[in-house]
């Protein structure tokens, strides 16, 4: 009989499995998926003999997430949703105050939701609300759901958040909450502003996003430009800055006690306080878990096994919040966690020798492989996937982290201003190397990849783990090295050749009611056109553009109200419009006048103003665009009530319903 060794990892891969598929699969296929596992355990029963147990203690770990899932959308989800279109009475704590001016703020509330236990984002009139408020509000509540501009649902429903609030009809502070969490708010709070207002402009904004996870203070084009430049994680507080707090905390605990149990106690709340610090975000959670059981091995005499800790915390993170499981903040996290503490000591260890060479060899090999063994997960969530993240996480990450730990000095000081001032202008100067070189990554050709273009997502998800798997086999990190790049090379020939030989001009149709936005584009150029939408899409027109690797918009067809349309685009978009075409006269060189029946060529396509629309013409193709309806080679389609945005291919005049989000694949084409 084999030994059963790591139980908890065959326990927790096995109800991640569980909890993932049903999430992903909205409930649905519950019963299916039930069935599919006990026909795969009795199959696996009958010819695995040695390992009975192991396949007992998965299949059992499966099903237990199954019902849990099932439990869960029953008691919560359902009855939540229940609830769409009603005004219900909100009774919870404060736990998040956002205020949006106008004398309006958004509250975030933690308790009971029409009777049903859950949370509920809503607005009301600007008085003195503080967090941990208990209060009593009458909201009329709507189901979250996805839009083009942005997938709210998809985002919202893993963190459990079912519902969204509208203007409150009557609110009522009750009380006051817990006194200990308000003090840890207020003072996350006056942390933000005090970097803020010493460092200032990105460099501020990027060293209070490290610190407290709030990247309101940045700027789009920088956080395009972190992500692009594959260190977007520093953002997310998680094990680094727990790690950090903890060492801070054990060593002055050390320098004052003796005794273990004393020291345990003081880290471990000085943790959990950062959590709350922290808004409890999935990757602060899943450190602090982890932190206090390797912290609490020695006092109960066990020694910690990082797969087994990562696992039993995922068992009790998804069983508070079992839609988690697809949630990219839990995937991610728990990815690199795994692959961080399991994976890479094993690949370091293949690199034989010592000095800085050796060292600098190790940190390559680590940095590749947490690439390559996040990638499925990347290509899952995000549009573009940075292959110059071991290039920069090597170069940038540890001074980002010298910057975040002079930043929790500065935090753990109270921010006294003698200690604050040197220290925050020593982050400054730091957060303005980082941001420099990361510009200067992100402008390399080969920085980052689409994952859009056909069939260019499908070839990275197919061999992303390939070098690691020859690097492992093999025992040599020279041919994982050699499969690593011959694998970049083949990527990037791929997205190529792609563009090269298998585009074709198309064009994607943003509908919002009678409003339109829609997008011509060839390869990695486009034209904007925009009837009656007033740059009301350009989110969802952004994350297209970026999932499809369109890099310039040459110009911006503008059909009404132009001067708040042009200041939208302007304002709103890191990659803006070269020029702007207008239904009128224009204000400045950047507009060029297009009134009814105006003709433009633009690369081989001719484009033509209409009373109410566009004509866009190709060779055996005709697409007109106009305010509620896409008319193809005289086929009419009306668009008021579409969800999704429509692709026109106008090579073989195809049109069909696509999107860009999680669980749609890889694009349409």
């Amino acid at each position: 009989m084999a030994a059963m060794v790591r139980k908890s990892c065959y326990i927790g891969f096995s109800y991640f499995a569980g909890l993932f598929l049903c999430t992903i699969g909205w409930g649905r296929n519950n019963a299916v998926f039930a069935l599919a596992s006990a026909c795969v355990a009795i199959t696996a029963f009958a010819l695995f003999k040695r390992y009975r147990k192991h396949i007992a203690l998965c299949f059992v770990s499966f099903l237990i997430a199954v019902g849990v899932n099932t439990a869960y959308t029953h008691i919560f989800y359902d009855k939540l949703t229940a609830l769409d279109g009603k005004t219900v009475t909100v009774k919870g704590e404060i736990t998040d105050i956002s205020y949006i001016g106008s004398d309006t703020c958004r509250l975030s509330v933690n308790g009971t939701v029409g009777g049903v236990k859950g949370r509920l984002n809503f607005y009301a009139d600007d008085i003195e609300y503080d967090y941990y408020d208990n209060i009593v509000a009458t909201v009329k509540v709507s189901r979250i759901k996805d839009s083009i501009n942005f997938k709210s649902e998809q985002y919202n429903r893993p963190k459990g958040v079912f519902l969204q609030g509208s203007t409150a009809e009557s609110i009522e502070v009750t009380g006051g909450g817990n006194t200990i969490l308000r003090s840890i708010m207020h003072y996350r709070d006056k942390m933000f502003m005090l970097i803020n207002d010493i460092i200032g402009g990105d460099e501020g904004g990027f060293a209070a996003a490290m610190l407290c996870g709030d990247k309101t203070e940045l700027s789009k084009q920088t956080k395009l430009t972190v992500y692009r430049s594959g260190i977007g994680h520093i953002f997310s507080v998680s094990g680094t800055h727990v790690v950090i707090i903890s060492a801070m905390i054990g060593w002055l605990m050390q320098k004052l006690s003796k005794d273990k149990r004393v020291i345990f106690a003081v880290q471990t709340v000085a943790i959990w306080a950062f959590a709350v610090f922290a808004g409890f975000s999935v990757s602060v959670v899943r450190a602090a878990v982890m932190l206090t059981l390797v912290t609490a091995a020695p006092l109960l005499y066990r020694r910690p096994d990082p797969a087994n800790t990562l696992c039993l915390c995922a068992v009790v993170i998804l069983t508070l919040s079992p839609y988690a499981a697809a949630d990219s903040s839990f995937l991610l996290s728990f990815t690199a966690a795994f692959v961080i503490s399991v994976v890479c000591p094993k690949a370091a260890a293949l690199v034989k020798g010592e000095g800085i060479l050796y060292s600098l060899e190790r940190q390559a090999v680590n940095a590749v492989t947490i690439l390559l063994c996040t990638m499925p997960v990347q290509l899952m969530f995000f549009s573009e996937i940075s292959l110059v993240a071991p290039l920069s996480n090597i170069l940038l990450v540890p001074v980002c982290t010298l910057a975040l730990g002079l930043t929790v000095i500065t935090a753990v000081t109270g921010g006294a201003e003698v200690i604050a001032y040197p220290v925050l202008t020593v982050v400054k100067y730091l957060l303005k190397v980082v941001l420099f070189l990361a510009e200067l990554f992100s402008k390399f050709s080969f920085a980052y990849l689409p994952r859009g273009v056909r069939p260019l997502g499908l070839v990275m998800l197919v061999t992303c783990l390939v070098p690691v798997a020859v690097m492992f086999l093999r025992k040599s990190v020279k041919l994982g090295a050699f499969c690593t790049a011959l694998m970049l090379v083949c990527w990037t020939a791929v997205y190529n050749f792609s563009l090269a030989f298998g585009g074709s001009v198309k064009i994607v149709v943003m509908p919002k009611g009678n409003a339109v936005q829609a997008v011509l584009y060839d390869k990695t150029k486009g034209m904007v056109f925009d009837m009656g939408s007033k740059g009301k899409l350009n989110s969802g027109m952004e994350s297209f553009l970026e999932l499809y690797g369109i890099k310039e918009l040459k110009g911006a067809f503008i059909e009404s109200e132009q001067y708040y349309t042009i200041t939208k685009y302007n304002e709103q978009m890191t990659i803006r419009p070269d020029r702007f075409y207008i239904n009128g006269e224009p204000d400045n060189d950047s507009e060029l006048p297009f009134m009814t029946g105006a003709q433009l060529d633009w690369n081989g396509v001719k484009i033509e103003a209409l009373e109410d629309g566009y004509k866009i013409t190709t060779e055996g193709c005709v697409v007109t665009i106009e305010k509620g309806s896409v008319i193809i080679n005289g086929r009419n389609l009306d668009t008021t009530d579409e969800e999704y945005p429509l692709m026109i291919d106008m090579k073989n005049s195809q049109i069909r319903r696509t999107d860009y989000g999680f669980a749609y694949g890889f694009g349409s084409w």
